[in-house]
């Protein structure tokens, strides 16, 4: 691994700043009494937040590390932006995987710009069942290890009423991959099985009418981007990839929502595989191992129902559905998809509607999944 890499990776994570003025802190203090007061804990605001990561696979050994979350809310004379957020990571493990990492969604002041993305730099044990939905057993996975570097933003500008214009820019560089067995005939000829590098870009509109980004309580959000990817460095893979993201948030009392998701996206072209669209994750059809599934066409729907337990500890019962396919016309009911679970949701910052998320879910295949996670899903 070079100097240049990690140096790269490291700058990506760092790159976006903000210009925004700080909240006042409100009482009570942050003090480690408080910290642990149920009463006291939501209405401290936290702008800063630590999270330690602890995680154990037989692929990576045991992974550690630690992330921060600022959150802040940019102001303009008498009116305030909606929330914002920078996270940063880092973890290791033991058998010396690494990830660098930063996200961020940012609301400029008057919001009249909107800033998302992540970046930086991870080694990484994937694992690879095939292309498509009939793909090898669930324990005949293939698995890889591979160092990535990557960037992936969104800059909006405000157009009017909440609608917004922009700029979408993908870097993904995969390289240095080590199969842990030989591969077999049908997987040497998957496209990027042993590394990619693409740059795409392409124009945005964002439709961001949440009452909180966070943790949504009402509203609607849209996103809609095309991206041209083109091959980098004699790397075949010049590919296209339309994305489109529909929410709906139906506000049932003051503090139940009923929420909805529709999100789809389509690639054509020569696509390497660690680009192909994947079912799995802490965001939606949780319950999947990210990558179970993969295809150049992939389209989910998710319901999640969001209510209050007490004080500051609310519970989540949530299901999608989804198909993974060729192209939209191959989709088949008996190809369907299915996962669903529930969580629990415990409240670090009242005024953004900040939320900490423990998620169970289970797939409809095989197997199910934890997540530990801030903000909602969607």
């Amino acid at each position: 691994m070079s100097l240049s890499k990690i140096f790269l990776g490291f700058a990506l994570a760092v790159s976006v700043s903000v210009n925004a003025q700080e909240a006042q802190v409100p009482s009570p203090k942050k003090t480690f009494r408080n910290f642990i007061n149920p009463d006291s804990l939501p209405l401290m605001n936290l702008r800063v937040v630590p999270i330690p990561i602890f995680t154990s696979t037989p692929e990576t050994g045991i992974r550690i590390g630690g992330a921060l979350e600022y959150f802040f809310n940019a102001k303009e004379k008498d009116s305030e932006a909606r929330g914002s957020y920078l996270h940063g990571q880092f973890t290791y493990s033991t058998k010396g995987q690494i990830e660098i990492k930063g996200t961020w969604q940012v609301f400029t002041r008057g919001e009249r710009f909107v800033y998302r993305g992540s970046a930086g730099y991870s080694t990484y044990n994937d694992r690879f069942w095939g292309i498509g939905n009939h793909t090898v057993a669930e324990a005949n996975f293939l698995p890889q290890d591979y160092s990535r570097i990557f960037l992936e933003s969104r800059t909006y500008r405000l157009l009017r009423n909440k609608w917004y214009a922009g700029l979408k820019l993908d870097y993904n560089d995969v390289y240095q991959v080590v199969n842990k067995r030989p591969l077999t005939p049908s997987e040497q000829n998957v496209a990027g099985i042993n590394g990619s590098k693409t740059l795409g870009i392409g124009p945005a509109i964002l439709y961001e009418g949440r009452d909180f980004p966070f943790s949504a309580h009402s509203g609607s959000f849209a996103e809609f981007y095309y991206a041209r990817n083109i091959s980098l460095k004699n790397n075949p893979f010049d590919y296209n990839t339309w994305f489109l993201d529909l929410r709906k948030y139906f506000p049932l009392s003051p503090n139940s929502t009923l929420a909805f998701q529709l999100s789809s996206i389509h690639t054509t072209g020569n696509v390497p595989v660690r680009e192909l669209p994947r079912v799995g994750g802490s965001l939606l059809m949780r319950g999947y191992f990210t990558g179970r599934f993969r295809d150049k066409s992939y389209t989910a729907l998710q319901a999640e129902y969001r209510f209050p337990i007490w004080k500051w500890i609310s519970a989540a019962a949530f299901g999608s559905a989804g198909f993974i396919d060729q192209s939209i016309g191959n989709y088949s009911t008996s190809n369907l998809l299915k996962a669903g679970g529930m969580g629990l949701r415990f409240v670090v910052n009242k005024k953004n509607r900040m939320i900490l998320r423990l998620d169970y879910a289970r797939n409809g295949t095989e197997g199910g999944a934890y997540y530990i996670r801030l903000n909602e899903a969607f």
